[in-house]
């Protein structure tokens, strides 16, 4: 049975402001519509940085510990809800999606093992003639508002990847998901919020690049910008961002050398799953 279209909201600051304009999300496997989702305007993305950079995360270590295992224990409870939703919006198998819940659980549970250690470091300063007997004691803070842009090709994992290490450093972050697969972007953040993530920590928006991607990357409360995609994109970023951190995952051409004496049907297979 065919399941009645989504239609989506965004999620800015724990409220779900809705809009007028809407894009529709297709099943590029038979085109069928899958749901909608708003064009947030650059308002929109400004007043997500706008509560990113005002909240002050007070999460203990074992808070986001806890956060993080809740959320990868929710994926696996709910993974045929969830992997359904990646087959339709992405068109992939029902083995392929449910392998993308495995893996974004896989993220959240290890993030969650690792933010529980300690970051700071101990230098003795007696090191030199000059040195004196002391230590000096380094800590990592928050930065003020990360900015992350994800791709169509693995809509939850893509994702986990740039939410789970924020959550497990207390950082505050806007997540833009591609307009053709934002679906699954939405859903994995209520299963945070469900699992105690307060909501100023993550706002999701989506939207068309033209109309709120100089936003993502040049709003004055970002200090730094994630970003996966293609290489002309990543260039942009790059030329844009500014004092901005950039941690850019771009395109790459899957090559493959195949030799004389290869299983030509084994590389063949190789091949295909190398470009998807």
């Amino acid at each position: 049975m065919t399941k009645a279209p989504i239609h989506e909201t965004l999620r800015i600051g724990g409220e779900t402001p809705d809009r007028v304009e809407r894009i529709e999300v297709s099943n590029p496997w038979d085109n069928s519509v899958v749901g909608t989702v708003p064009c947030a305007t650059r308002e929109d993305v400004a007043q997500a940085f706008d509560i990113a950079a005002a909240y002050t995360p007070t999460l203990t270590r074992y808070e986001r510990q806890q956060i993080l295992m809740r959320t990868a224990e929710i994926l696996t409870s709910r993974r045929d809800e969830i992997s359904d939703l990646i087959t339709a919006e992405l068109g992939i198998s029902k083995q392929d999606s449910l392998y993308e819940v495995g893996r974004a659980f896989d993220v959240f549970s290890l993030a969650g093992q690792l933010c529980i250690i300690d970051d700071g470091e101990i230098f003795s300063c007696d090191l030199t003639p000059h040195g004196k007997q002391r230590r000096i004691y380094t800590q990592r803070d928050p930065l003020k508002a990360i900015s992350a842009i994800t791709p169509f090709n693995h809509p939850m994992n893509m994702v986990a990847h740039k939410v789970a290490p924020a959550i497990a450093t207390n950082n505050c972050m806007v997540c833009k998901p591609t307009e053709l697969t934002p679906l699954t972007a939405l859903a994995l953040a209520d299963v945070l919020y469900e699992a105690g993530l307060p909501p100023e920590m993550l706002s999701v928006v989506t939207g068309l690049p033209g109309d709120i991607g100089e936003e993502m990357i040049t709003n004055d409360h970002i200090e730094l910008i994630t970003f996966t995609g293609g290489v002309a994109v990543g260039k942009h970023i790059a030329n844009h961002a500014g004092y901005r951190r950039t941690v850019l995952e771009l395109g790459g051409n899957s090559s493959l050398i195949v030799m004389e004496d290869a299983d030509l049907e084994k590389a063949a297979a190789m091949a295909v799953q190398g470009a998807t």
